[in-house]
């Protein structure tokens, strides 16, 4: 029963913007995964124990829907779409296979069990790939394969990697020159690759039937629609027509990316499915004020959202706040540290001049990113006006604090008093504040 909570709970680490209601015991049902209406806003997942011929074979049966927030009832009633109906039908059935065909034998070998529960989100995850992608290749292998890398080094530096795989291209491998084991036993062939600039072009059988210059493939742009950290986007733009953009960085992330956007990672022994549009909406909803166009305040938030990401691949850390109240501003910020004090530094004032000139919207994205960078907050009005950076916030109102928590997110529970929060951990975790709590973490 360990392992089966464990695993069921892959759902909720895979995709955290979807929730699950408790598991309930019932009489045995087929397994896997449907939609409870033809709305598709929430699927039922169904985990079985034992044959149909089997009068104490049992089902575990629970709803997954959309995480929603008071108040953000438009999210609250989208569809769960078919990538994640997928990863539920995948974890559901992995599970009620596993303990169907092999339970006796995993029961008397728990070390067998905690093997496969270690691996078992990214089994779901290799499967997903292949599946959606209709690739031959074994996909686990070439994730068992940068995990592997990510080990290693080149002449004192972390290897970094890239490869597109390609489903439309039906080159099968010689026996003896198959992707990525057989090359990657050199160090060589390791090395060959980066992943920002070059990547390995591999067909759906695991041929290598091209080296490429990602800049000079992927030479289409893409638009604001596709998210991905901004060192990623020559290897997201090569992702569309159906290929597959797999990354290997520094850190030892693993990034997925099709269609131009990017879908799965790998980040500190954990994978996760990005669902970037439900988690836009879900901070556009929470950020919403009067007098502000729904487009104007989706745009701020599609910004804010697109400088986390690259600030959470950078492992910098940020902090961006978006006041409900433009009057709130000297409740949270230490005197001195808002644009247009009186007690500013010379230097600061004429900084201050240029950025009071732009919104956060209209400012270059790596400058958006090398302010989130700066030690202390960004804070801004709803329509993307930066009043604040690199601030000290100092919340009249502090929220529940437990005492355990670090200065930034003490900041961050205290400023969500007053607006809506996003905080970008030196880990990487993108987390959202809002009216004293946290309500989501990526």
């Amino acid at each position: 029963m360990t392992f089966v909570q464990h695993a069921a709970n892959a759902i909720q680490r895979l995709l955290p913007h979807i929730e699950v209601s408790d598991w309930q015991e019932r009489q045995w049902a087929q397994q896997g995964c449907v939609w409870t209406a033809a709305d598709r806003r929430e699927v039922r997942i169904t985990i079985t124990f034992g044959t149909r011929s089997n009068s104490n074979s049992v089902s575990l049966v629970a709803v997954a829907r959309r995480r929603s927030i008071r108040g953000a009832s438009s999210v609250a009633s989208e569809i769960v779409d078919t990538r994640e109906h997928q990863i539920c039908d995948l974890v559901a059935c992995r599970i009620s296979n596993l303990l169907t065909a092999n339970a006796p034998a995993l029961l008397a070998d728990p070390t067998s069990l905690k093997a496969i529960a270690r691996e078992f989100d990214e089994s779901v995850v290799s499967d997903h790939i292949q599946r959606h992608h209709k690739l031959e290749l074994p996909v686990s292998a070439v994730l068992s394969s940068l995990h592997t890398l990510s080990e290693q080094s080149y002449e004192n530096k972390a290897l970094t990697f890239g490869c597109v795989l390609d489903p439309t291209d039906t080159e099968v491998a010689d026996f003896t020159n198959v992707f990525p084991s057989d090359f990657l036993r050199s160090k060589k062939y390791k090395a060959l690759s980066d992943g920002f600039r070059t990547a390995y072009w591999v067909s759906t059988h695991g041929a290598v039937v091209g080296f490429v210059d990602l800049d000079r493939t992927g030479v289409v742009p893409l638009s604001e629609k596709n998210h991905f950290p901004d060192w990623s986007e020559p290897i997201a733009k090569v992702s569309r027509s159906g290929r597959c953009g797999v990354a290997l960085s520094r850190q030892g992330d693993i990034l997925i990316f099709d269609e131009g956007t990017l879908r799965l990672t790998y980040r500190y022994g954990q994978w996760q499915y990005w669902n970037h549009v439900h988690l836009v909406k879900l901070l556009r909803d929470r950020a919403k004020a009067q007098r502000v166009p729904k487009r104007m305040l989706g745009r701020v938030v599609g910004t804010i959202y697109r400088v986390a990401l690259d600030v959470s691949f950078r492992r910098s850390g940020g902090l961006f706040v978006i006041l409900h109240n433009k009057d709130n501003l000297h409740d949270i910020v230490r005197p001195g540290d808002a644009i247009g004090d009186s007690a500013r530094e010379s230097t600061d004032a004429s900084f201050d001049a240029v950025v009071a000139q732009r919104t956060i919207q209209s400012l270059p994205r790596s400058v958006a990113v090398e302010l989130a960078s700066l030690d202390g907050a960004v804070v801004l009005r709803n329509s993307g006006q930066v009043v604040a950076y690199g601030a000290v916030l100092q919340p009249k109102k502090s929220g529940k604090l437990h005492g355990s928590e670090g200065s930034r997110t003490k900041a961050a529970i205290g400023a969500s008093n007053y607006g809506l929060v996003v905080k970008v951990s030196s880990d990487g975790d993108i987390s959202v504040y809002h009216d004293g709590n946290e309500f989501i973490r990526v």
